[in-house]
């Protein structure tokens, strides 16, 4: 086509345009003359999203979910637009647009890649509750109650261990089962031989449900005999007999599992040998990166400021993955006047409170960044307003999952959550020895015999000051994200 006519269709497409600004107007005519764009109806629909805009009295800095969902009636639509103000109007941030991408998205999903649901075989290795003997069965409230045994008193279980307390007893009468399967037959309750029986299905390689995965470790073996050990002397179902028994077993899994080395002291070694604690950091900020190079509402951008901050928040306060994954903003989370997070929360497993003061700048930034997208920060207050009591990593009222930040230093690094907790005492044990006793604040542990585990040969006092001073060291080399839209 001769340059001036394309010239005079990119002056008739702006006179359709009325409601876009000159500059935007002027940048897709020129676009035009060069090359027809690659999806139609990219003029319409700017110019009905302008046009919302102004007849909304709203500005580009404040646009909103409904103002994308106003002018878009199909998934075609949204996608046309979006292309369009990514390509002319990249003052306009499209973090806003985010909600209605998912509608269209999962309509998408529903209506065309729907597959028929299969049946799904069951993966539970222990019996159910309704299939125990009856006097276990009728045990189960005691875990929620306080139970005074002769002179042992004991406290309501905590969710997680009682689940693993009714995990491990439900195996052990599997392991009845299994034992029925061989040709021994034994009575439904605890007694020595069933003990004894426990054990060997416990450390059975080729049990169902093991696979490919080989025996459970020492540890673990030892882990769930102790978990029914506690459960029958709670139920007063443990006889004389029988702990003697569990006692003689569970010294000798003790004692084998000092030999073992952990999986996790392996899992630490090899990642040292990859990677540093400021490698993590660093990561964070790569993705922070990566992110502004997409469009603001895409799946990808969002995911990708989203395990910025986890990694961040990993490394700056070593919380329990459990914990992380249900701060609350403005409740165990709130921004302070200076722009810096803080975090002031009880602890889901130990209960005790743990409050670190205001969070490096460095992840503060990453927080603003995973709240605003492709915003600018005087957004940042309305934000942080709107999203009052909504999960800190999903932005929404229903959390992402317990164990999503592990997923994210799997997906990143190879390893657990849990792992980097090890991992900044180590860098604090190496760096400056003198700040041993604020990691246990850090990671809070209740006593000292906990902390055994993580602090070798740490020298004794220090404060949460420290511990800061001395991980500020290690990542001292760090950049710092400007923020978004700074």
């Amino acid at each position: 086509m001769p340059k001036a006519s394309r010239e005079a269709r990119a002056a008739a497409m702006v006179a359709r345009m009325p409601h876009v600004p000159p500059a935007i107007a002027a940048r897709m005519q020129n676009a035009f003359i060069e090359a027809d764009f690659p999806q139609r109806g990219v003029p319409t629909a700017m110019q009905r999203f302008f046009r919302n805009l102004h007849e909304t009295g709203t500005a580009f800095e404040e646009v909103r979910a409904e103002h994308f969902a106003a002018v878009t009636s199909t998934r075609t639509g949204f996608r046309t637009l979006v292309w369009g103000l990514r390509s002319f109007a990249p003052e306009v941030p499209l973090a806003a647009a985010a909600p209605v991408r998912q509608d269209w998205d999962r309509w998408l999903n529903a209506t065309y890649n729907a597959k028929p649901r299969r049946p799904r075989s069951s993966t539970r290795i222990g019996l159910a509750p309704e299939e125990w003997p009856p006097a276990w069965r009728a045990a189960l409230p005691k875990l929620d109650q306080v139970v005074r045994v002769g002179d042992q008193r004991f406290r309501p279980m905590r969710p997680k261990s009682r689940d693993n307390a009714v995990q491990a007893v439900g195996m052990l009468w599997a392991a009845r089962d299994w034992a029925a399967g061989r040709g021994i037959a034994l009575e439904p309750e605890l007694t020595p031989d069933l003990v004894e029986v426990f054990a060997r299905f416990l450390l059975d390689a080729r049990r169902e449900g093991r696979g490919a995965r080989g025996p459970i470790s020492w540890r673990s073996a030892r882990d769930y005999l102790d978990r029914v050990r506690w459960f029958a002397r709670r139920a007063e179902l443990l006889d004389a007999a029988s702990a003697e028994v569990m006692a003689e077993i569970l010294g000798a899994l003790c004692d084998a599992a000092e030999d073992e080395e952990p999986r996790k002291r392996r899992a630490v070694r090899a990642f040292r040998k990859r990677f540093t604690i400021a490698d993590v950091m660093h990561t964070a900020i790569r993705l922070s990166t990566e992110a502004d190079a997409l469009p603001g509402c895409s799946a990808e951008a969002i995911g990708l400021r989203r395990d910025a901050m986890i990694l961040a928040l990993l490394v700056n306060t070593a919380d329990r993955q459990g914990d992380l994954s249900t701060h609350r903003i403005g409740i165990e989370i709130g921004r302070t006047a200076d722009g810096l997070w803080e975090l002031d929360f009880a602890q889901g497993k130990t209960r005790r409170r743990k409050s670190t003061g205001a969070l490096w700048p460095i992840t503060s930034a990453l927080i603003d960044h995973h709240l605003l997208g492709d915003r600018p920060n005087m957004c940042l207050p309305g934000l942080v307003a709107d999203l009052e009591g909504a999960n800190l990593v999903a932005l929404d009222a229903a959390p992402m999952g317990l164990y999503y930040p592990s997923r994210v230093l799997q997906r990143h690094f190879g390893v657990s959550g849990h792992l980097v907790r090890t991992l900044v005492t180590d860098a604090v044990r190496v760096h400056r020895p003198d700040a041993a006793w604020a990691a246990q604040f850090l990671l809070g542990h209740s006593n000292r015999q906990m902390q055994e585990s993580y602090r070798t040969d740490f020298r004794e006092l220090a404060v949460l000051r420290d511990y800061h001073r001395a991980l500020a060291a290690l990542t001292a080399d760090t950049p710092r994200r400007p923020r978004a839209g700074g």
